[in-house]
């Protein structure tokens, strides 16, 4: 069985205070705890955007 999960994200992970941001993927994490296992990851590339933002597709199996 395959699952495809993508995931929209900020290059802007820095903030003000110079301090790293970490990010969990309640989804993603959901099937993984499932026993699905990331078989292929793909960004999105896409023009350049005033937003810094990018995709990332999984493909999940289990």
């Amino acid at each position: 069985m395959q699952k495809v999960v993508t995931v929209t994200t900020h290059t802007n992970i820095i903030d003000k205070d110079d301090k790293f941001t970490e990010k969990e993927y309640p989804t993603l994490n959901k099937y993984l705890e499932e026993g699905y296992k990331v078989v292929q990851v793909t960004p999105i590339i896409l023009n350049s955007t005033t937003a810094y933002m990018y995709s990332l597709t999984f493909l999940l199996e289990k």
